[in-house]
């Protein structure tokens, strides 16, 4: 006859509804391919700011007067003031120190440092999600600074065509006016800029919804305090099968009789005892 099975202890009564605590889920992290786009966005925002940054103390546009071939003025203009190869007579530099030329530089600058401030708050923000209140700010920063590049560099490029226009040949005096390597420079940083916007208007997709965790556990469960909890008649354990042991025969019957009579399995039958 085999041994019971031994049952695993179960708790009855009052604290049997009741389970140990589980620890709450950690709260899941914005998936990485919505993230990257607005980690792009914040760097291709630090390079349009450097990049026109450092055009605006770069010559945008050149001026030069010829007289019989001989050149006789000379000077270049940046974002902030004007730079002679060539220096003017004492006519000339009354002329000049009256006037100046279109600070470009105050409101390029501007657009750069608001390009910077919104990729601070987006490396700053990159593990949040794309509704969080910095994610937001990071990108209005990030388009504002872009858009206002973007036509910084319109509006000196317009004003660059309209001086170009000027030019003129008489045969004995040649006025040239042309580009320097700033504004190729700037152009170079309204495209950056312009696909800063772009990305960080890609980076506004919002990640899926996750789903509310409860106030509680979900091991406890919920009923109103002072509430007795309903208890459940306990259903009984299922117990280890066992073969039913084969009846005793009667004192004296034939089967027993038969049974004194054969042999034991220590004395197996042999021509002496059968």
């Amino acid at each position: 006859m085999s041994a019971p099975q031994q049952q695993p202890y179960q708790p009855t009564g009052p604290f049997s509804a009741i389970h140990p605590p589980q620890a709450p889920a950690a709260a899941p992290r914005p998936p990485s391919d919505a993230r990257l786009p607005r980690l792009f966005a914040a760097m291709m925002g630090v390079f349009a700011a450097l990049l026109v940054i450092v055009a605006t103390f770069l010559p945008q546009s050149t001026y030069e007067q010829l007289s019989d071939g001989k050149s006789v003025s000379k000077f270049a203009e940046t974002g902030w003031t004007r730079t002679f190869d060539i220096e003017p007579s004492a006519e000339e530099k009354e002329f000049y120190d009256k006037t100046h030329v279109a600070r470009y530089g105050i409101p390029l600058s501007a657009a750069a440092l608001v390009l910077i401030a919104g990729a601070g708050v987006g490396f700053g923000s990159y593990r949040r999600s794309s509704g969080s209140l910095a994610a937001t700010t990071s990108r209005t920063l990030l388009v504002a600074g872009g858009a206002g590049t973007a036509f910084g560099v319109w509006m000196l490029g317009m004003d660059i065509s309209a001086s170009l226009s000027f030019g003129q040949d008489t045969g004995r005096f040649t006025s040239r006016y042309g580009t320097g390597s700033g504004f190729w420079i700037l152009l170079a940083g309204a495209l950056v800029a312009l696909l800063t916007i772009a990305l960080a208007i890609v980076a506004n997709r919002r990640e899926p919804a996750q789903p509310r965790q409860a106030p509680y556990p979900a091991g406890y469960p919920l009923y109103a305090p002072g509430v007795p909890q309903q208890q459940y008649p306990q259903q009984p354990q299922p117990q280890a099968y066992e073969p039913p042991s084969p009846p005793t025969p009667p004192s004296g019957s034939a089967l027993q009789q038969q049974d004194i009579l054969r042999p034991s399995p220590d004395n197996p039958p042999r021509p002496g005892n059968m």
